[in-house]
């Protein structure tokens, strides 16, 4: 019997699973695909935090390249560019973070099982039994505890009754061939990026991710912002195969239950503004780790027992979910005109410049910074669509 049984082999189980296995736990992941790091829609900018709590060797190509600036292009394509002295982001090569991370905890003693699909979790008088698909007869692994790590989408949390996150974004990006910049862009328009936003990243030898979220019709803009992308010559091409993912905007409302925990995008703990899971999962892995600990040592697995986890986790990150939440509904109810005036209001008023003088400026903590700035944006912003900001009354001007 195992003592911990992890469903899915991402970046958040690979970090959960050599954690527990490092506290001395029996370890057993199961990841549906035949390898870590297979098939994966995700841009890969990572915040320096990230990078620092990840320790993972990073002399062998795992970071791609740093980022110290990038562009954000209004409607029109006026460009306003956040520049800093420091590196900002880093742009890594995402399957080879899950590759590297997985080895990280095969080597602490975690078993992998690839090929293995999970269907169910069935409770037993004092365990749980994991049943799965391995590529033929279903077998059941028996566990003290188990983790849903799958990424969001995955139905196994709503079939164990954690319910289902109904808001959410479409993410779709390619791989592209560049010519000519050599710098982050973003876009902030919505006839591209209906709801959200697309960017264009450059990576190494010539090429790049373009990419964008949307609430709706993602292919049909992704195809759209190609042409505009080949059209302005930054790509080569139009001629790509792309990838499609699903990104939840809230988090689901009871993330444990008797021997059971969800942690990452299955349990919705991703930045709403930018649709960036990586750094906040592994920090919510680093909490259920402990948990799940302090739960062996008193050898109670309850639900009252592992609300901790929901408590711990929602009091680092609950703020940053819920302002980054309005953030992403407010600008979901700007026209382009809008955008263009909150842009042209930011760049006249020298906001990049105070940013870029900030000493704690983070990659990933976003809320105290975007509250600083309400009232200043308030005069770029129409009424109606400053409602009620988390933390504080509606911003008049």
């Amino acid at each position: 019997m195992y003592d911990i049984i992890i469903v899915g082999a991402g970046p958040i189980g690979s970090y959960l699973a050599e954690k527990l296995a490092r506290l001395g736990h029996k370890v057993l992941v199961l990841e549906k695909k035949a390898t870590a790091g297979q098939d994966i829609c995700c841009t890969g900018v990572v915040g320096k935090e990230c990078i620092d709590l990840l320790e993972v060797d990073t002399d062998n190509n795992l970071i791609i390249r740093q980022a110290s600036s990038a562009k954000f292009l209004a409607p029109s394509g006026k460009a306003l560019r956040l520049r800093r002295n420091d590196e900002v982001a880093y742009i890594i090569d995402r399957p080879a973070l899950d590759l590297a991370l997985a080895n990280k905890a095969q080597a602490s003693g975690v078993c992998y099982l690839f090929g293995t699909y999970v269907t169910g979790i069935q409770t037993g008088t004092d365990c749980l039994y994991v049943e799965a698909n391995c590529q033929g007869p279903k077998k059941l692994f028996e566990t003290e505890t188990a983790v849903i790590a799958t990424g969001f989408g995955a139905p196994l949390s709503q079939n164990l009754g954690f319910g289902k996150i109904k808001e959410l974004v479409y993410g779709a990006q390619v791989e592209v061939e560049i010519s000519g910049f050599d710098e982050v862009e973003v876009y902030l328009d919505q006839s591209l990026a209906p709801n959200g936003f697309a960017w264009l990243v450059p990576t190494r030898n010539g090429k790049g991710i373009a990419g964008l979220t949307t609430h709706q019709q993602p292919e049909w803009h992704l195809n759209r912002f190609l042409s505009k992308l080949k059209a302005q010559g930054k790509i080569t091409s139009t001629e790509v195969i792309p990838g499609y993912g699903v990104i939840p905007l809230r988090p689901l409302s009871k993330t444990y239950a008797d021997r059971i925990l969800v942690v990452g995008e299955a349990a919705g703990q991703v930045k709403p503004i930018t649709g960036g899971g990586i750094y906040y999962g592994l920090l919510c892995a680093g909490i259920a780790a402990d948990s799940l600990h302090q739960a062996f040592l008193a050898h109670d697995f309850s639900k009252q027992r592992l609300s901790s986890y929901q408590k711990r986790w929602q009091a680092r990150l609950g703020k940053e979910l819920k302002v980054g939440y309005w953030v992403h509904h407010l600008y979901g109810k700007l026209g382009n005109r809008q955008v263009e005036r909150l842009h042209n209001f930011v760049d006249s008023n020298g906001i990049p410049q105070s940013i870029a003088e900030l000493n704690d400026l983070s990659f990933d903590w976003h809320s105290e910074l975007i509250l600083k700035m309400l009232k200043h944006l308030a005069g770029a912003i129409p009424r109606r669509a400053i409602k009620s900001a988390p933390g504080q009354k509606a911003a008049t001007g």
